[in-house]
């Protein structure tokens, strides 16, 4: 465990080095290794999973650097089990917070809305890691097959005060753009 920690650590280190190197502005958690990109005003829009151009620029800078960081290292690249993108949501719906800790139908029903949207958001940058013309770098060749995708919607925010009522008030307060936000995180094989 503590092995796995100080790998961490170190990968960490290199991908926040790399990022500033090409220019892109990352939360890195120094710990885990958990990238969530800086897209700048250039968030998914409500309700949409569809990636700006803007997005685009900054996942061909920082997908060649991540990769590297991961696959680059002969003696950390065989420990990585998994590459995941991990897709979020504001916890916003039709123009209000949502409760998850209601049973309401309204509640479910936007429950439901905001787990897939926030799926599909992490599919969509999948899909352009995927694209051989825009992300052609290297070690993509090891990323491609390490990729899984998945969805939390808004349901990692719990902590977050949900005594407004109104979605735009929350937004207000707490940045919804921000909370579309999309995790990489990769995972270490216990193995070797």
């Amino acid at each position: 465990a503590e092995a796995e920690l100080t790998a961490r650590k170190a990968i960490a280190d290199e991908i926040k080095k790399g990022f500033k190197g090409v220019g892109v502005k990352a939360d890195i958690d120094m710990e885990s290794g958990d990238v969530v990109l800086d897209f700048g005003n250039a968030y998914f829009e409500n309700n949409s999973a569809d990636l700006k151009e803007d997005m685009r620029k900054v996942l061909q800078k920082a997908m060649p650097v991540y990769s590297k960081s991961l696959f680059g290292n002969s003696k950390v690249s065989e420990k990585i089990s998994a590459v995941e993108v991990i897709g979020f949501a504001s916890p916003t719906y039709q123009g209000r917070v949502v409760d998850p800790y209601s049973n309401k139908p309204q509640d479910l029903a936007a429950i439901k809305y905001n787990m897939d949207l926030s799926y599909k958001r992490a599919k969509s940058i999948f899909n352009y890691l995927l694209d051989g013309k825009d992300m052609n770098f290297a070690y993509h060749q090891n990323l491609v097959p390490a990729l899984k995708v998945s969805g939390r919607s808004f349901l990692d925010l719990m902590k977050s005060d949900r005594t407004i009522a109104s979605a735009e008030d929350y937004c207000k307060k707490n940045d919804c753009k921000k909370s579309q936000r999309v995790i990489i995180r990769f995972n270490m094989d216990n193995k070797k």
